[in-house]
C-alpha cells in the first residue's frame, strides 16, 4: 500500500470521530423527546439516502470518487457550522433534529458510494482485503473513542458542540483529498446517457452476477436488524435502566472494540479462505451478543454483549466486503457501491420503525433472530468465492 492510500485514510477516518459524535448527540436528543421522534430523526436521515443513492452512484461514475467526495465535503461542513448557528439560537427541537438529520442523509447518499469505491483507486485488487480491513480498523479505532468522547461531548456541549466538532473534520478531510491524487484513478467516460438508463444498467449488473446478488441479499437482511441496535436500542435501554449518556456511550463502544479486534487482524493476516462460512459464523456470533444485550442488568453486561456483537459483524464484514468490491467492474464503481448502501437503507427505514413500536427487549429479540436468519442462510451453502488474501 502507497503513502497516497495512508494519507486519504487518515483525513478519512479522522471525519469519522465527528460524525460518530453527531450521530451519538442526534440520538440521544431524540430519545430524550420520545421514541417514535428518535424513529422519525433516523428516518429523516435514511429517507434521503435511499432516494438519491442511485443518482449519488451514477454522478460519481460520470466524474470520478474523488470529485464527488470534494464537493460533498465542503457541502457538509458548511451545514454543520449553519445548523450548530441555528440549534445555538433556537434550542433544541424535533424539527431541527430532524432537518439535522436530512441534511447529513441527503450528502451521504453521493458520499457514501464514492467513498466505498475509492480504496480500489489507490491500491492493486490484491491488496484490497487489507486495506479496506485496515480503513475498517481505523474508523472502528476513532469510533471506539468516540463512544466515550459523544457522551462527554453531549454531557458538556450538547448537539451545537457535536455539530462544530462535525464541521471542522470535514473540513480537514476536504483539505487531505485536494493534495492527493488515486495511482488507479479511473477515467470517467466520454459517452454519457441518461441518470436513469445509468442506474437501471447498474442494476443489470448486480441482478446478473451471482456473487454479487448473494452479498447484496444478506447485507440487506443484516443492516436492517443490527444498525439499529446501537443507533436506537442501546439508547433507549440505558434510559430504561437509568444510565447517563456516557454510559450508553462505553455500550456503544463495546460494540466498535470487538469489529477493531477482527479488522485490526484481518489488516495483519488476511481473511479465512471460505469467505461465505466465516460471514455466516459471524452472524450467529452477533445474534449472541444481541441477545445478551436483552438480558443486560448492568452497563458491564452490556458492554460485554455488544464486543461479541461487534466480532460477529467485523467477521461478516471484513469477509464479504472486500469479495463485492472485487467482483464489481471497474465502470460500475460508484454505482454498485451506491446500491450495497441502498440495500443497507431502504430495509433500514422499514425496520427502524418498526422496532421503535416494540418494547426494547422484545426489538432487542427480532434484531437477534433476524441476524441469525442471515447466518443460516450463508452457511446453508457457501456461495461466494474464495476470499482473496487468506490468512497466513
Amino acid at each position: 500500500m502507497n503513502r497516497a492510500y495512508y494519507g486519504w485514510l487518515a483525513g478519512s477516518t479522522l471525519s469519522v470521530l465527528g460524525d460518530t459524535a453527531l450521530f451519538f448527540a442526534l440520538g440521544w436528543a431524540a430519545t430524550g423527546i420520545g421514541p417514535r421522534v428518535a424513529a422519525l430523526v433516523l428516518t429523516g436521515f435514511m429517507l434521503p439516502r435511499a432516494v438519491l443513492l442511485l443518482l449519488g452512484g451514477v454522478l460519481g461514475d460520470r466524474i470520478g470518487p474523488r470529485r464527488l467526495l470534494l464537493g460533498c465535503g465542503a457541502i457538509v461542513g458548511t451545514a454543520c457550522f449553519l445548523l450548530a448557528v441555528a440549534v445555538g439560537i433556537h434550542g433544541i427541537s424535533a424539527g431541527l433534529l430532524v432537518t439535522t438529520a436530512v441534511v447529513v442523509g441527503t450528502v451521504d447518499a453521493f458520499a457514501l458510494p464514492a467513498a466505498g469505491a475509492l480504496p480500489r483507486l489507490f491500491v492493486p485488487d490484491d491488496q484490497l482485503p487489507k486495506a479496506m480491513a485496515l480503513r475498517t480498523s481505523a474508523t472502528q479505532l476513532i469510533t471506539l473513542a468516540g463512544g466515550p468522547v459523544s457522551g462527554l461531548l453531549v454531557a458538556t456541549v450538547g448537539l451545537v458542540g457535536a455539530l462544530v466538532l462535525d464541521g471542522l473534520t470535514f473540513a480537514v478531510q476536504f483539505l487531505v483529498l485536494v493534495m492527493l491524487r488515486p495511482p488507479y484513478d479511473v477515467t470517467p467516460p466520454s459517452d454519457r446517457r441518461s441518470v436513469a438508463r445509468e442506474a437501471l444498467d447498474g442494476l443489470r449488473v448486480a441482478a446478473g452476477d451471482p456473487v454479487l446478488r448473494m452479498v447484496l441479499s444478506v447485507v440487506a437482511l443484516v443492516a436492517a436488524f443490527v444498525l439499529p441496535v446501537t443507533s436506537l436500542c442501546v439508547p433507549l435501554l440505558a434510559r430504561s435502566h437509568g444510565w447517563a449518556a456516557g454510559q450508553a456511550g462505553f455500550v456503544v463502544a463495546g460494540n466498535v472494540c470487538g469489529g477493531l479486534l477482527v479488522t485490526i487482524l484481518v489488516a495483519r493476516y488476511g481473511t479465512f479462505d471460505r469467505s461465505g462460512l466465516t460471514g455466516g459464523l459471524g452472524c450467529l456470533v452477533a445474534a449472541l451478543g444481541i441477545s445478551g444485550l436483552t438480558l443486560a442488568p448492568s452497563v458491564p453486561w452490556a458492554v460485554g454483549a455488544t464486543l461479541a456483537q461487534g466480532l460477529g459483524v467485523g467477521l461478516f464484514t471484513s469477509h464479504l466486503a472486500p469479495v463485492f468490491v472485487r467482483s464489481t467492474p471497474r465502470s460500475h464503481l460508484t454505482r454498485l457501491q451506491s446500491l450495497l448502501s441502498l440495500v443497507q437503507t431502504v430495509p433500514l427505514i422499514a425496520s427502524t420503525n418498526l422496532l421503535a413500536t416494540l418494547d426494547v427487549h422484545h426489538a432487542l429479540a427480532l434484531a437477534a433472530a433476524a441476524t441469525a436468519l442471515a447466518g443460516v442462510t450463508l452457511l446453508r451453502g457457501d456461495y461466494l468465492p474464495k476470499s482473496i488474501s487468506k490468512v497466513g
